[in-house]
């Protein structure tokens, strides 16, 4: 072990020994019993939330900053793009005299969330009204539930402003831009939204990237949220960003989703990712009218059960799905690099013979990758594409009947492989934390490689949304969705989400600069430069509480742009 990583090692043990105290568990199975009966709570026990949260309306315009307040300019803006398409479906902490803050179970995660103000809390819009910065903490105004373990990684005030357009700009390129680590998106009430993976991937072999609802089930709630570290050091810098690797089951049923309430109609926006596409809860059309009638929409990616002794493959984790090589529609065959989160060149990653034609041979001395070949060869053939990269095929019937022919690409390497499906893992941000306790079994599904996408097994495109009919919007327009395995009538529905889960491998729309590469440092001369071109509509006007528990007043709009320049948080009492 490197000096770094023993560094890391103590530092976390060191915090966990002084934080965690009576939570930390002596016993395994103590652990484990308490983090399924956080998994199995009464579902009859109200969620406890802000009752004076919620969306703004024409009802409480006196909210909104002058002259939005007068009927006449809200009319205006209540008729625009930017309001019907974004601003009408944001969760914002509304009322001063009562205003959210964050809650948790605990006194220790109590104490982290209590001073934050919750939810959306301030709002700019451009001068052409088509697009309107959200700014948020990122602390929802539920009741947080404290995970079992790592409790030392509390959530705080991320101090987000995000740029959401009233209309997508299209991805035109082959590849589109990826979902990679980091937030990806927010629900309406500004939590962020993170991707499908924790960013780390088995042995470090950038082939078998974790799913993060998998290798993180031991250190999230029962929300299947937690924190990202803000106090260790080593650790990448963060302000302890609260975030769901999947669509939060408190946040539907705050929202009175019908998905959560049992009822067949169309369900809400959630969210929005940071490419400006809305995000929807799971039910909804496959048509672009009423035509198809409702239903809870399903992915289209599919386990590769077919790697599997069980299912006729050799039983290990050797090959790549297409998608990670060819991209969903076969774009990138002829290009240099992956297309899975890693994106590393093909000739680093998968086996080629030299040949262009003829047998497919082997001459090197993994005798793992010599059997692998010969397995193949012998059980349905091997085959070289366009750029001589060997592959063998797998055939899928789809739920219509057709059947459809997946390409499975062999690894140049037998160290390149993931896991055996019977194997123990430990994931990385276990190994630096010494927690042997959690070790699991590598079951079909532990990584975003067991996954193949399949066009039209499921209701959902490669990028996890659908172009269908909205009621509300009375239109049909292009929609991420939060896809469920299940029926609507099924009692444990909400714990059933599907991989990709919120976004697929890839955006559909552009993200904008502003949410993903653009650093604090030129944010600060933009909003400099934006001037009288950005007008403020919302301002909640509360940024906190002091240690002794007072309130503190000031410009939530000022603040969160000083705190992109590294500054304290501004206030006026």
């Amino acid at each position: 072990m490197n000096s770094k990583l023993r560094k890391i090692k103590l530092s976390i043990k060191i915090l966990l020994s002084l934080v965690v105290g009576a939570h930390q568990f002596a016993q395994a199975d103590d652990f484990v019993t308490h983090h399924l009966n956080m998994a199995m709570e009464n579902p009859n026990t109200p969620l406890k939330v802000c009752k004076s949260a919620g969306m703004l309306t024409s009802n409480n315009m006196n909210l909104l900053s002058n002259p939005f307040n007068d009927q006449e300019s809200f009319t205006q803006l209540s008729s625009s793009d930017i309001w019907k398409n974004v601003i009408a479906n944001l969760w914002v902490n509304r009322d001063q005299a009562v205003p959210c803050f964050g809650m948790s179970d605990t006194s220790y995660w109590t104490k982290a969330v209590s001073v934050i103000p919750a939810d959306i809390i301030g709002l700019q819009i451009t001068e052409d009204k088509q697009n309107v910065f959200l700014y948020t903490s990122g602390i929802p105004d539920y009741l947080i539930r404290t995970p079992g373990h790592f409790i030392s990684f509390t959530p705080g005030n991320i101090y987000a402003i995000y740029k959401i357009s009233a209309i997508p700009t299209p991805d035109t390129a082959p590849v589109h831009e990826f979902s990679d680590a980091g937030a990806i998106g927010i629900f309406v009430n500004g939590s962020s939204i993170f991707n499908y993976t924790d960013t780390f991937s088995y042995n470090n072999s950038y082939a078998w990237v974790y799913d993060a609802n998998v290798a993180e089930a031991f250190i999230v709630n029962s929300d299947i949220a937690h924190a990202t570290p803000s106090n260790i050091p080593l650790f990448p810098k963060s302000r302890g960003i609260f975030h769901n690797h999947q669509m939060s089951k408190n946040f539907l049923e705050e929202l009175q989703d019908p998905f959560a309430t049992g009822k067949l109609a169309h369900s809400k926006v959630v969210g929005y990712a940071i490419d400006s596409t809305p995000i929807y809860g799971p039910l909804g059309y496959t048509s672009e009218d009423r035509s198809s009638g409702l239903k809870v929409l399903k992915s289209s990616y599919l386990k590769r059960d077919w790697l599997t002794a069980q299912q006729k493959g050799s039983g290990h984790r050797s090959a790549l799905p297409e998608w990670a090589v060819d991209n969903w529609d076969g774009s990138n065959e002829t290009a240099k690099n992956l297309v899975n989160l890693f994106q590393k060149p093909k000739s680093d990653m998968l086996y080629k013979d030299k040949a262009s034609s003829g047998a497919i041979r082997y001459t090197g001395d993994d005798k793992k990758l010599a059997n692998e070949i010969e397995f193949y060869k012998q059980h349905g053939g091997l085959y070289r594409d366009k750029l001589g990269y060997v592959y063998w095929v797998n055939e899928v019937r789809k739920p219509n009947g057709d059947e459809v022919k997946l390409r499975n690409y062999l690894l140049k390497s037998s160290k390149l492989w993931g896991p055996d499906f019977d194997a123990e893992v430990l994931p990385v941000s276990y190994q630096i934390a010494d927690k042997d306790i959690f070790y699991f079994k590598a079951v079909v599904g532990t990584f975003a490689e067991d996954y193949e996408y399949v066009a039209g097994y499921g209701d959902l495109d490669f990028y996890n949304g659908i172009k269908s009919y909205v009621p509300e919007q009375g239109v049909s327009f292009y929609h991420y969705v939060t896809g469920y395995n299940a029926k609507l009538s099924d009692t444990d529905r909400l714990s059933k989400a599907q991989f990709p889960y919120v976004v697929g491998i890839q955006y559909k729309n552009k993200v904008d600069p502003f949410n993903e590469k653009m650093s604090d440092a030129v944010k600060v001369k933009y909003f400099a430069d934006s001037g009288n071109r950005l007008t403020t509509i919302y301002d909640f006007g509360i940024i906190g509480k002091e240690s002794g528990g007072a309130v503190q007043r000031g410009s939530v709009i000022t603040t969160w742009q000083h705190m992109l320049e590294g500054g304290e948080k501004l206030s006026c009492h």
